[in-house]
């Protein structure tokens, strides 16, 4: 079910191994805004009970028929490096929030004995939660404008992947 969803949009799942590159970002951007570039992720997640076996899964995934960057942001060869880092701290921030998510699930005493609407429920406020670091992210980095605001982010967010 989970790799349905991906499919449905073409989304690859967050991989250390695998950075993001603009070739990632195949939407057409906007005619206008200020926005250089938009990173399109989202956390995908999915359980099942068998009796009293339990079984979940959550994934970050980036989707590039969403994700879009300017022609401005390509054509400068500063921006398309801090940019890049801006969109790629993004999809590590979603990365650690379906670590926290898995983290949390696995910590359930019962998983089982819970209704599909209290699963449900813990996994969209663990999602918000994530939704509201993101727009925080974006706040205190003026969208990755503020550089040393912007490298203590990536800082932050990177220690928090290696798990430190």
């Amino acid at each position: 079910m989970l790799r349905d969803d991906m499919a449905a949009d073409h989304a690859f799942a967050w991989s250390a191994g695998r950075p993001l590159a603009w070739s990632d970002f195949q939407a057409s951007p906007p005619s206008g805004g200020a926005e250089g570039a938009k990173t399109s992720y989202t956390l995908y997640w999915v359980w099942k009970c068998r009796g009293e076996v339990f079984e979940f899964r959550a994934i970050a995934g980036f989707r590039p028929r969403q994700s879009w960057v300017q022609a401005i942001v390509l054509n400068d060869s500063t921006q398309r490096r801090t940019v890049l880092s801006h969109e790629q701290t993004h999809f590590d921030l979603a990365e650690v929030h379906a670590r926290r998510m898995r983290r949390a699930f696995a910590d359930l005493a019962r998983p089982c004995a819970n209704t599909d609407a209290e699963l449900r429920a813990l996994a969209e406020r663990l999602a918000q939660e994530e939704q509201v670091e993101q727009r925080r992210y974006d706040a205190e980095t003026n969208h990755g404008l503020l550089g040393d605001q912007q490298a203590a982010w990536s800082r932050k967010v990177a220690r928090r992947l290696n798990g430190s």
